[in-house]
């Protein structure tokens, strides 16, 4: 027998107690939203997948420097999940602190569309904005280059002038 499907409003409630500044554990939003308990868990692993962190991730982890964090993910990437718990054993790590700060490396070099979107958005109104910048400079040289052209004729003109007045 199918489960029933939960619908968007209570993920998304779900989702929003399970971060800070709720921080509610998984049986107090399972209750409070009639749902499974394997439920909250699996909208709590996606939010880790999508590079949230938990408070209690958090204090083993500061233990470690980005570089340490950095080099544990890419020794572990290609490992099989036994030696990862190997791994895990001899370093006393627990595997899904590694899976978390791997999921977190990701996000961090992951752009959305969206945002990819607002830089091309961003670019093409800054190439405009260069344009008609230029154009204006270019108007405004014409015209000072115009302007001093003028008035070295009419120093001539004047001196010309002059000149002739006093012959």
């Amino acid at each position: 027998m199918p489960t029933h499907a939960v619908d968007l409003e209570t993920k998304h409630q779900g989702n929003t107690w399970l971060l800070p500044p709720y921080s509610y554990s998984l049986r107090q939003i399972a209750s409070e939203l009639d749902v499974g308990i394997g439920t909250v868990q699996k909208w709590r692993q996606e939010l880790v997948e999508n590079g949230h962190q938990f408070e209690n991730e958090n204090s083993d982890s500061n233990d470690y420097s980005a570089d340490e964090k950095f080099a544990t993910v890419i020794a572990t990437t290609v490992m099989p999940e036994y030696e990862l718990a190997s791994y895990c054993r001899e370093h006393v790590l627990f595997v899904e602190q590694i899976k978390a700060w791997k999921a977190l490396s990701i996000a961090a070099h992951k752009t959305s569309q969206n945002s990819q979107y607002k830089l091309d958005t961003a670019r093409r109104a800054d190439r405009k904005k260069i344009k008609s910048l230029e154009k204006e400079l270019n108007r405004k040289d014409k015209a000072l280059a115009e302007t001093s052209a003028l008035l070295v004729l009419r120093k001539k003109y004047n001196a010309l002038w002059d000149n002739s007045e006093e012959d």
